[in-house]
């Protein structure tokens, strides 16, 4: 009679169809009894949203990725506390999704693109010999454990409600046997990109991964992704199998390009030990994710940096790692730079003849050669330049 009621409920107030939302760029993490806690925190959030967004789980391994994560703060644009009655407090720690993605352009990492596919979840269970259908609405824990793995992973899950059209469309020996055309009648409705069959038993499971929408599930040819999990983290190894499967066929590549990149040259660089040493010690700086040289001219040698952090920040690391560096102040620089045009308009002046000259000032205007000067400065990049002593 309660079944018969709560059939009668459903239909009343209609399917709610609850797709998980996950977002990439927010997480909540334990605190530890450390002194440090909050700082661990922030680099273990920071981890778990570039293992969301990256798709890849040993994305913190990347050397890059290593420095980063020395500066955790820079990235949080928002932080919180959670109090729990049953559980340590937590951190809930939101990170900025441009450096985010920033930063595995600099370490080379490809993304798990989005919009992300998402995927119906049908459950099985069997216990005591008796089989039975998880619906949402049940709370039951299986669902729970999935939706909480689904969402370390930014893997956009939903589950079939459990009202009269779900009790009435599909039986369960069609979910056991894996049978396309009942599933994909039943799955219709959710509007899923694919649809995951998981049958638990006790401490094991099997699923099955039809990478389909259900329009296509009965005539398709390509053959389903299966897979076996045992233990107590059976559900959670199941959702990073399918999650790894997705993050790997659909990647998307960032390409080359890093916005915060500075160039430098350094002076006094007279032999090939100071030059492999100076850039093994660009290489090691956590302000750094990568360097390029592009020039070598006599004791003169200009890189290209991709930094982690802005040119001040790395600035104050380069000169405490050596001290024999030195930064040149920029009105040193242009100086020199106004001493050299000087003296080529000097030359210049004495080589010209003045009627050439009067020439040049009527047929093209002084204006438009300082217009074109200005423009050619604006597009010419600052280099930072730095003093090696021979000490």
């Amino acid at each position: 009679m309660l079944r018969i009621l709560c059939l009668l409920m459903c239909m009343v107030t209609g399917p709610v169809f609850a797709q998980q939302q996950n977002d990439l760029y927010h997480t909540e993490v334990q605190l530890t009894g450390s002194d440090k806690a909050e700082n661990i925190a922030k680099q273990e959030g920071l981890v778990n949203v570039l293992i969301k967004v990256s798709g890849q789980t040993d994305i913190a391994q990347n050397e890059v990725i290593k420095k980063a994560l020395t500066q955790s703060d820079r990235y949080v644009t928002q932080m919180s506390f959670v109090e729990y009655d049953d559980a340590p407090r937590a951190m809930k720690l939101g990170y900025n999704s441009k450096m985010v993605l920033n930063l595995l352009t600099q370490s080379e990492q490809s993304v798990w693109e989005t919009p992300r596919k998402s995927v119906l979840v049908w459950i099985v269970n069997e216990y005591n010999y008796q089989r039975s259908i998880i619906w949402e609405q049940s709370n039951n824990s299986l669902i729970t454990r999935i939706k909480e793995a689904a969402n370390e992973r930014g893997l956009p899950v939903m589950f079939p409600v459990g009202d009269f059209d779900d009790v009435t469309s599909i039986e369960i020996p069609d979910l056991w046997g894996n049978f396309k055309k009942p599933i994909a009648d039943a799955s219709e409705r959710y509007n899923p990109q694919a649809i995951l069959v998981v049958k638990v038993r006790g401490n094991s499971s099997s699923w099955t991964l039809f990478d389909t929408t259900p329009q296509y599930l009965p005539t398709t040819s390509t053959k389903p992704l299966e897979g076996r999990e045992s233990g107590a983290v059976q559900l959670a190894d199941m959702v990073n199998n399918v999650s790894d499967y997705f993050a790997k066929k659909y990647t998307k590549n960032l390409g080359a390009v890093v916005s915060q990149s500075e160039m430098i040259s350094i002076e006094g660089v007279h032999s090939t030990r100071a030059f492999f040493t100076i850039e093994k010690q660009l290489k090691q700086l956590n302000s750094v994710a990568s360097v390029q040289v592009d020039t070598i001219q006599g004791n003169k040698v200009t890189y290209t940096l991709n930094l982690l952090g802005d040119f001040e920040q790395f600035n104050q690391e380069l000169l405490s790692k050596n001290k024999a560096l030195s930064l040149i102040p920029e009105a040193i620089e242009e100086d020199k730079a106004i001493e050299n045009a000087e003296l080529d308009v000097n030359d210049a002046a004495i080589e010209q003849v003045t009627p050439v000259a009067e020439e040049q000032t009527m047929e093209e205007p002084m204006i438009e050669e300082s217009e074109t000067t200005e423009q050619s400065e604006e597009i010419t990049p600052v280099i930072h330049a730095y003093q090696l002593s021979s000490k």
